[in-house]
């Protein structure tokens, strides 16, 4: 199997409707998406944010131990590319797996990875504009 094929293979399983139960729904869809979504919200909120550090060259100002804090509107925009994430996976998990908002689930989910892809672009912009 070559890379590519499996990149399509992940972008398949993460547009296709969930498979999975109950079980699912509520530790994905439920539980996972809520720690992301609150620590996303919470670095918004706070303007304080702490992630690894996987910078290796480039950016020497950012520092070189294992976790990295950010403030201000960097960790502004990265709690929106979290909280984004977060709801993706809410979305993706619990209204797929739930019978009477299925229905909804898909433009959900794509207005979510929309919010992901918007939130990373603003992300890269402050972080190369203000930094």
């Amino acid at each position: 199997m070559r890379h590519n094929e499996t990149l399509f293979d992940f972008a398949d399983w993460l547009t296709d409707p969930p498979s999975g139960g109950p079980i699912q729904m509520w530790l994905a869809g439920g539980l996972l998406s809520a720690v992301v979504t609150t620590y996303g919200t919470s670095c918004c909120i706070a303007q304080r944010a702490t992630t690894l550090n996987i910078t290796t060259r480039g950016f020497p100002s950012l520092g070189r131990g294992l976790w990295l804090e950010i403030s201000g509107i960097h960790a502004v925009t990265f709690g929106s590319v979290i909280t984004c994430i977060g709801l993706f996976i809410h979305f993706q998990w619990f209204w797929g797996n739930h019978k009477r908002m299925f229905p909804f689930h898909e433009f959900a989910k794509y207005g979510a990875a929309l919010g992901v892809v918007v939130s990373i672009i603003a992300h890269a912009f402050t972080m190369i504009a203000h930094t």
